[in-house]
């Protein structure tokens, strides 16, 4: 079947292929993990500017170049009773068609015959591709929505959610699972309470939560929040600001173009280009940013309570620099490409306990405020591998 979301029903594909001459007709068949008792539905209804599916178990809805309505239901009991006989999971078609407006059409699962019995669900749905809005809810199941012109509107009570080529906006949210999402035309909100997010392309803003897993985004049109309880956070570009939390773990960004707010509460924060204010902190772990040419700095804040922090600046800028670290004993200080910037030590009972380093470079500008607990700090230009110890000997 399409998409890894479906693969476990590969297994009986040549067997579900005798039951679809007998649609709506039950027809007991056997694999290799035993009996099992199937299913199927199909049929078609008009199309509307918006479609609702509400169903149980896994759920695939495709845009096509078709001018209706078309789904595929198929349900699997496993298992019979000792002379035979199988449970039925409807005596009537199992998908409920209906128009709630003229704007909208539903399709609803019934509520199966058998409520004892165990029975696994798979819906597939066809609609047009320029459908305005596509909403599916599910419980227990995964969610895929693909080729889509409008929005989507993607639900799992518990199960992983693929959304990819739609044109408008996303919402997909599961109370368990992986969300995948590829391209998106318009802006993106993804919520698992477990589970990664995956984002490829989003033509506005973007939400990505997680309770637990790794973010990852590509490339996102507009500002980008991300978070997560537990796992690192990669970014690509983003055209507006971003902010990004992790409980632990590694936070990058490759190309931030409107500025990044960043907190690890333990892991390594690093902006491989940064175009904007940066407001970054992690509780425990190293900083790395590196500022390009051009770039318009508001005032900003690098700080960590203990790794390094490794700023590196283009010789243009104008910026003020506030620099300061609490030192133990054995551990380097502050080191600077830029002479301008003067550190003062200040004094402990057993030798210098602290670092502190103000200065302006290209007559001054927005602050830059870097702090440290223990650790070093060393700001270097972007154009040049020139190593200066500002306060003492070359290094």
């Amino acid at each position: 079947m399409r998409g890894a979301f479906f693969g476990r029903w590969v297994a009986v594909a040549g067997h579900l292929a005798l039951v679809s001459a007998l649609a709506g007709q039950p027809f007991p068949l056997s694999d290799s993990r035993g009996q099992w008792w199937v299913q199927e539905w199909k049929g078609e209804t008009s199309a509307a500017p918006r479609v609702i599916v509400t169903s149980r178990g896994a759920v695939e809805v495709r845009g096509a170049e078709i001018d209706d309505v078309r789904y595929h239901l198929t349900t699997r009991v496993r298992g019979g009773t000792a002379h035979g006989v199988f449970p039925q999971v409807f005596d009537s078609p199992g998908v409920d068609v209906g128009a709630a407006d003229g704007e909208t059409m539903r399709l609803a699962l019934r509520d199966p015959k058998c409520s004892r019995c165990r029975v696994e669900y798979r819906l597939e749905v066809e609609v047009p591709a320029g459908t305005e809005a596509v909403s599916v809810e599910t419980v227990a199941g995964p969610v895929r929505v693909v080729g889509i012109a409008g929005s989507v509107s993607a639900r799992a009570n518990g199960g992983a959610i693929q959304v990819d080529r739609v044109g408008g906006a996303v919402a997909a949210v599961t109370a368990g699972g992986n969300v995948l999402v590829g391209s998106v035309g318009g802006h993106v909100h993804c919520e698992t309470v477990g589970g990664a997010i995956e984002l490829a392309r989003s033509g506005g803003a973007a939400k990505l939560v997680t309770g637990a897993g790794p973010i990852r985004a590509s490339r996102v049109g507009g500002d980008l929040h991300a978070e997560t309880g537990g796992g690192s956070i990669e970014i690509g570009r983003v055209d507006g600001v971003v902010r990004a939390r992790t409980g632990g773990g590694l936070i990058r960004v490759a190309d931030a173009r409107n500025g990044t707010q960043a907190e690890a509460d333990a892991g390594d924060i690093r902006i491989d280009r940064a175009l904007g204010r940066l407001m970054l902190a992690s509780g425990a772990g190293d900083i790395v940013a590196r500022i390009q040419e051009g770039a318009m700095l508001e005032d900003s804040e690098l700080t960590t309570s203990t790794g390094a922090i490794l700023l590196t600046l283009p010789d243009s800028l104008p910026l003020t620099l506030d620099a300061s670290i609490a030192l133990a004993r054995g551990l380097r200080g502050i080191f600077s490409d830029f002479p301008a910037l003067q550190v003062r030590r200040l004094p402990g009972p057993r030798g210098p306990r602290a670092e502190q380093a103000v200065g302006t470079i290209n007559g001054g500008g927005s602050t830059m405020r870097i702090r440290n607990g223990r650790g070093s700090i060393e700001i270097r230009r972007l154009a040049g591998t020139r190593r200066v110890l500002v306060g003492g000997e070359n290094k």
